[in-house]
């Protein structure tokens, strides 16, 4: 399932959408309505709010939401009390750094989070540093880590019994659920208001279609600047050059020496064809730095030995004609993968080209990068190493994106991802990689 944001609140009149009851995908036509929580250390019916520039009506506004990604499985696995001691410790960042940029806590709904922002400014620099903070709280305790998508838009609402009314609580909420573990996404009408930030770098994610939007929402991901972006990591250190050159430029010297002497022995121990020398032409993979002959492997066992630990795979049955075993996948990216051994190249293409043609996609045209996805294209191994055909496309109905390719150098491997999000870049990088190593 899709990462889901769902609109905290309390239960609201007949007349309106309950939070409670609905999640986004069920009220996508209509705008929701959230309600503030009392501020902490108020009584119930102070007058003090009304005296806060949040409460005047229709006015811009920025509002930020928060979602702890994989908690329903966290739950299931971990039990209730871990559970709670994550949320407790997701509150208390929230509350802290939301509190610290002038913000204020409408409500705090478990693994969710909203609050809203006078300032676009402030929103945004409270969304990265939220990133910082979570990532700093998984490191001191990897048992629960904050594994964090936010959402980020500004628009005009108003306060409706206490609560808000606005088409930007919905936008927000929807690339809430398109964020990431790690990301923030938003609007680029939230970036115009709040022009350059410093230490905030921003990366343009193209234009995406949202559920209930009728037009393309302009997207932009906000990154920490000087941050070596490594798996969505946003902590950086800098660097004392005075102190750090000596021993990073002998390090380097050393590890040019060992590539330079791998190379020579590579070279001097491999054939004109590129196989080890003395190999007998046994056909062997290198996958994840482990050698592995699959020259006496069963279909499933072969299947396995593409996959080894990196993903966590059940078989499943298949039923396309020629199929001899198939593999069901759960990863980070893609959502989900499954592989499936093909007895020969006839069988192989013949499944390709029904999936093709169930797609609706069009052979030979299009593109499938990380700047277009849609079409059917070949791909390569390298210059002259033809590695198959894939074709991908958006699915706007189920808010996933889709790519579906053959590995035809060795094994006959049809596989298929699907991302839940139409941010299709990162089912691209991950493919681009990937494919290469399924052989």
């Amino acid at each position: 399932m899709a990462p889901q944001c769902v609109p905290p609140g309390t239960p609201a009149p007949a007349s309106r959408i309950s939070p409670f009851s609905h999640r986004l995908g069920k009220v996508s036509s209509r705008r929701l309505d959230w309600r503030i929580d009392t501020p902490i250390g108020e009584p119930e019916g102070s007058g003090e709010r009304e005296k806060d520039p949040l409460v005047s009506e229709a006015e811009v506004r920025t509002f930020l939401i928060a979602d702890i990604r994989g908690y329903t499985r966290f739950t299931a696995e971990r039990g209730d009390e871990a559970a709670a001691r994550l949320v407790a410790r997701f509150t208390s960042v929230v509350r802290e750094t939301v509190g610290t940029r002038g913000g204020a806590i409408v409500e705090m709904r478990g693994d969710e989070a909203l609050a809203v922002f006078t300032s676009a400014r402030q929103a945004l620099r409270a969304a990265v540093e939220l990133q910082v903070r979570f990532e700093d709280e998984s490191r001191e305790d990897p048992d629960l880590a904050l594994n964090v998508g936010i959402g980020v838009d500004s628009g005009e609402a108003v306060r409706i019994d206490g609560g808000f009314r606005g088409a930007a609580l919905n936008i927000a909420a929807r690339l809430c659920g398109l964020a990431h573990a790690g990301e923030v996404i938003a609007t680029d009408s939230v970036v115009h208001l709040a022009g350059r930030l410093e230490g905030i770098r921003y990366v343009d994610r193209g234009r995406v279609h949202l559920k209930g939007i009728s037009e393309p929402i302009h997207i932009l991901e906000l990154r920490r600047e000087l941050s070596p972006v490594h798996g969505g990591s946003w902590s950086w250190r800098p660097l004392d050059w005075s102190k750090a050159l000596g021993w990073r430029l002998a390090v380097g010297v050393c590890v040019l020496a060992a590539a330079t002497a791998g190379v020579v022995v590579l070279l001097t121990t491999r054939g004109p064809s590129g196989n080890a020398a003395g190999s007998g032409g046994t056909q062997k993979t290198e996958t994840r730095g482990m050698t592995m002959q699959k020259k006496n492997l069963s279909p499933s066992e072969h299947l396995r030995a593409d996959v080894q630990d990196r993903w966590s795979c059940h078989s499943v049955k298949s039923t396309l004609a020629g199929a001899l075993a198939s593999l069901s996948c759960r990863t980070d990216v893609p959502d989900r993968l499954q592989l499936t051994l093909f007895r020969n190249k006839r069988e192989i293409q013949r499944a390709y080209a029904s999936a093709l043609q169930r797609a609706g996609i069009r052979g030979g045209h299009g593109n499938c990068s990380a700047n277009a996805w849609g079409g059917e294209v070949g791909w390569f191994h390298g210059v002259g190493e033809p590695g198959g055909r894939a074709f991908c496309y958006l699915s706007e109905a189920k808010q996933r994106a889709y790519v579906t390719w053959t590995s035809v150098a060795g094994a006959k491997i049809l596989a298929v991802a699907e991302l839940d999000s139409l941010l299709h870049q990162r089912l691209f990088y991950w493919w681009a990689h990937v494919r290469h190593d399924i052989l």
